[in-house]
């Protein structure tokens, strides 16, 4: 598939879901997939141009506002032709959407995989749909040979016309294919399909490696959050921001050591920073609005948070108990630490994965799936890597503050990390060393 879009324009284009307009949320969906130019055809309303100038200022279509072009049906004269010439000399193929339906993001890159025939357009329609092969569904992708019949149908259209496929010629080849398995693509056109897309664009913000207790326990919460957040209109620097003073506020209960009560409400605040954890994340990829900057700052708060809430639990039980050991814990604590975050640094530059650190992780517990000869060691990390993941220490945190048996956790944290540095350092020497024998060996 060629970088081309056609987008038909629709009175429900402009309606808002999760606080962006349809139109802008495909826009957006389509330029993150790779696709680069948009040609916008509509009625030429007022409030349909009102529409399109709010997502050609939008300050994430900006930067490529000059590649949106917008038609208005039946007003294509020969000098308007002319002067967009490349309109009907396409090459390759182009995505036809509706511009009031949304759709799984990820359904653009199975899309890519279809190539029409040379006057051919293929129509996507849903599994359950069971109607016959005859309709607009409201998604295809069509060869470039048959754009100039289908622009002069769709500019040349009455107003208010719905199907598409009016506008080509008896030649065309209309072939239908059901949609990719595991994707959705979804008219908005009543208030039970609002609902339905808020649903399943709510899903999108998922993330495939979440663990088990993030999956069925956090990631519901957290989802449930950040829908209304997403109304508030939050940024998610400042839902990072605010998470990272929540994990403060827990590591300063910890570091009172008044007793039982300031070591539970420590514990309480650090599941919910892991909770909310998620809503940053969750509003910057339902929004489009990720970036590498608020990716490793988001990276740093977290690990930050860390550093200061064990080293105040360390220190909280120095001052209840006054048994110096735990000072010797926090020493042991923040110099694994300091250690593995070393290492982190110098592996996540050299492998590629820069901000995505939980990928780490995940490529340590898939090890046995990859690689057939493992030591002993290597195996049990596999096993073991899951323990490092947020949602399981910050839920095994609070079960064991909650259970009066925090110094404990104290041991734990400190000689764990401890365990857990010295492992990684070797494995990121190991991961090196292959790296730099691989890079000789293409050179």
């Amino acid at each position: 598939m060629s970088d081309n879009t056609i987008i038909m324009l629709r009175p429900g284009s402009g309606k808002n879901i999760l606080g962006l307009p349809l139109l802008l949320r495909a826009i957006l969906a389509c330029h993150q997939a790779g696709l680069k130019t948009f040609y916008l055809i509509g009625s030429g309303s007022q409030e349909e141009l009102r529409l399109v100038e709010r997502v050609k200022k939008d300050s994430r279509v900006l930067p490529f506002s000059h590649s949106l072009h917008y038609f208005q049906a039946g007003s294509l004269s020969f000098e308007d032709r002319m002067k967009t010439r490349e309109l009907f000399t396409w090459s390759g193929s182009f995505l036809l959407l509706d511009g009031e339906a949304i759709f799984d993001p990820l359904l653009l890159e199975e899309l890519k995989l279809y190539e029409p025939q040379e006057r051919e357009i293929i129509v996507f329609k849903p599994l359950a749909d069971s109607t016959s092969d005859s309709r607009w569904t409201g998604l295809a992708v069509g060869a470039g040979k048959i754009l100039p019949e289908l622009l002069t149908g769709l500019l040349s259209a009455r107003e208010g016309e719905d199907d598409i496929l009016r506008a080509l010629s008896p030649t065309t080849t209309v072939s239908y294919q059901i949609l990719p398995a595991g994707h959705f693509f979804l008219k908005v056109n009543s208030r039970q399909t609002e609902k339905e897309a808020t649903r399943l664009l709510l899903a999108t913000a998922r993330k495939p490696q979440d663990g088990f207790i993030a999956k069925h326990i956090n990631r519901p919460i957290s989802l449930f959050f950040s829908q209304r957040l997403i109304r508030l209109g939050a940024s998610p620097s400042l839902l990072s921001f605010i998470n990272f003073l929540v994990g403060l506020v827990g590591a300063w209960l910890a570091a009172v050591g008044s007793g039982y009560w300031s070591f539970f409400l420590a514990g309480l605040c650090f599941e919910l920073a892991s909770i909310f954890d998620g809503c940053d994340g969750e509003v910057a990829r339902l929004t489009y609005t990720t970036s590498d900057k608020g990716a490793l700052s988001d990276v740093i708060l977290d690990a930050s948070s860390y550093v200061i809430f064990f080293s105040c639990l360390d220190l909280g039980l120095y001052r209840l108990k006054q048994d110096g050991s735990y000072l010797t814990l926090m020493v042991i604590f923040l110099l694994s630490a300091s250690w593995y975050y070393f290492n982190l640094a110098r592996y996540t530059r050299s492998s590629g994965i820069g901000k995505k650190i939980f990928l780490v992780a995940k490529e340590i517990e898939t090890r046995p799936e990859k690689e057939k000869k493992l030591s002993f060691i290597d195996k049990v990390a596999a096993r073991l890597a899951f323990t490092v993941r947020r949602d399981f220490f910050a839920t095994l945190v609070f079960v064991l503050l909650a259970l009066k048996q925090a110094p404990v956790l104290a041991y734990i944290i400190s000689f764990g990390w401890l365990i857990e540095s010295v492992y990684f350092h070797f494995y990121v020497q190991k991961k090196l060393v292959q790296q730099a024998a691989a890079e000789i060996k293409i050179d």
